[in-house]
């Protein structure tokens, strides 16, 4: 199984990000932050925040988990619009379970 984040930050800003989370003493961030500035990923799977449109940070996207299956599908989605609401570790967890 991988883990991966994708943000419209450029890659210095997600490594500052994880500095900043790790600084808390709880570990550091252990999958990769990948950078999607032009948001085409972001694009591709519907997820752009409208709240941002016509603003410097345009391209925000929802808060969102998607697990993927090896045959490359969609097995599980949650997209919030209120970036606090995430799922929980258990969510995420039982949709990884059911792939097996």
């Amino acid at each position: 199984m991988s883990l991966y984040a994708i943000s419209i930050d450029p890659p210095e800003t997600s490594r500052e990000f994880a500095k900043k989370i790790a600084s808390d003493g709880k570990g550091e961030v252990a999958f990769p932050l990948l950078s999607d500035p032009e948001h085409r990923t972001i694009d591709a799977y519907g997820l752009v925040d409208p709240a941002y449109q016509g603003q410097k940070s345009y391209g925000i996207p929802y808060a969102a988990v998607y697990v993927i299956d090896k045959q490359g599908r969609v097995a599980w989605i949650k997209i919030e619009s209120n970036y606090k609401q995430r799922p929980t570790n258990d969510e995420i967890r039982a949709a990884v379970n059911a792939l097996k």
